[in-house]
């Protein structure tokens, strides 16, 4: 029988909180938002939710070394053999969410 997202987050980390510390320590905080506040919006999130975040951040951070290198690695794809760089791409890229940045770079087929 598969397991239920708390009882997945309950085995893997021991609590909620432990794993809110962890997501946390993945993501980049909005500059709207204090440590506090982030901490308080991913505690109010369901436990799937969680785990699909850290999944994403982990995989994030394992393939291309973290959201600055990906968003690096997606200006310089687009500029092709050009040498300069596209700041205002790189801006809204940096808007965007860790999912939508791996969506961009597996779409352009894009490697670690």
């Amino acid at each position: 029988m598969k397991k239920t997202p708390l009882q997945q987050a309950r085995e893997r980390f021991g609590s909620k909180d432990k794993l809110v510390e962890q997501i946390m320590v993945l993501v980049k905080r909005p500059a709207n938002l204090t440590k506090d506040q982030l901490k308080k919006k991913l505690r109010a999130q369901s436990n799937k939710k969680l785990m699909i975040l850290l999944e994403r951040e982990q995989s994030l951070k394992e393939r291309f070394g973290g959201r600055d290198k990906l968003i690096k690695t997606l200006v310089e794809s687009r500029a092709g053999s050009k040498k300069v760089e596209d700041k205002g791409y790189r801006q809204q890229l940096d808007k965007l969410s860790s999912g939508q940045l791996l969506d961009i770079a597996r779409r352009r087929k894009i490697a670690s």
